[in-house]
């Protein structure tokens, strides 16, 4: 689910001339035993950093070739897939709600 090249030039235009390309991605995950949880696991995931003016890398999907990582030098989509889990939202979601799944519900 890449951006596509017809995307990626509307996304283009609306990003020129916009000097603050800061941007975060955020991802959430919710965890219940049942639909009457009244204790719902949450674990948030979030990861900083800007767009890009151009595509860069050919892996991921979405964002990943415009949301470049300032502390890696690399956008989600020059990244192997390793490092990209082990830095993005997701993944960082991922291993917060692995761990209340261990601390709450796991004993």
């Amino acid at each position: 689910h890449c951006i596509s090249s017809a995307a990626s030039d509307v996304y283009k235009r609306q990003m020129q001339g916009v000097a603050d390309r800061r941007a975060a991605m955020v991802s959430t995950l919710v965890g219940v035993r049942s639909a009457r949880d009244p204790e719902p696991l949450i674990a948030m995931g979030r990861v900083l950093g800007e767009i890009t003016t151009e595509r860069r890398g050919t892996q991921g999907f979405g964002f990943d070739p415009v949301m470049y990582i300032p502390e890696l030098g690399q956008t989600f989509a020059e990244m192997d897939p390793a490092l990209k889990h082990a830095h993005s939202h997701r993944g960082r979601a991922t291993l917060q709600m692995i761990e209340l799944v261990r601390e709450r519900w796991v004993r």
